[in-house]
């Protein structure tokens, strides 16, 4: 998050949504072509938790685009799908929490930005119940196949996301 706040005014977020769509596109395939068989639990690694958690915090302050470092890192470590989603929702309320002061300082709260949040609000609530009820539910394997298409699926749109803002800054 501090990265993402010392460069905002260098980093661009078209550029940061297209490296994280190839990223993210390039890690589902890689486990569908090559890992899929293998789906053994990778071990915990402290130096891989740091730089992917930086990345996603990085990723998540300059782009709102948090997410697929995130996955990239927790994903492979196979935890209960309860777990897994508990951590991230963990995880994203304290990088959000500490996005709350740099956002202020650059002026990100303005009317408009704040009336959008308190028009989704009431739709979190309904989210957040059928995201419990349906993780209590799901069996790891499908869990997973989701995970890893959803992976898939948002790089596809960075990539697009980005492309297109580049083309129509050129």
């Amino acid at each position: 998050v501090a990265i993402g706040w010392w460069t905002a005014a260098w980093v661009g977020e078209e550029q940061i949504r297209l490296i994280l769509g190839v990223i993210s596109v390039a890690f589902a395939l890689n486990y569908w072509l090559r890992q899929r068989r293998a789906v053994h639990p990778q071990p915990q690694n402290v130096a891989k938790g740091a730089f992917w958690g930086a990345v996603s915090g990085f990723t998540s302050f300059v782009s709102h685009a948090g997410g697929p470092p995130y996955q990239i890192y927790v994903t492979p470590l196979r935890l209960a799908p309860r777990l897994f989603a508990g951590t991230m929702v963990l995880f994203f309320f304290i990088v959000n929490a500490l996005k709350l002061g740099p956002y202020f300082f650059l002026g990100q709260f303005s009317s408009e930005n704040l009336l959008t949040s308190a028009v989704l609000l009431p739709f979190s609530v309904p989210a957040t119940i059928f995201g419990v009820w349906l993780i209590r539910r799901i069996e790891s394997k499908r869990f997973y196949e989701v995970v890893y298409f959803l992976i898939f699926a948002i790089g596809v749109f960075l990539i697009g996301e980005g492309v297109a803002d580049l083309l129509a800054a050129a």
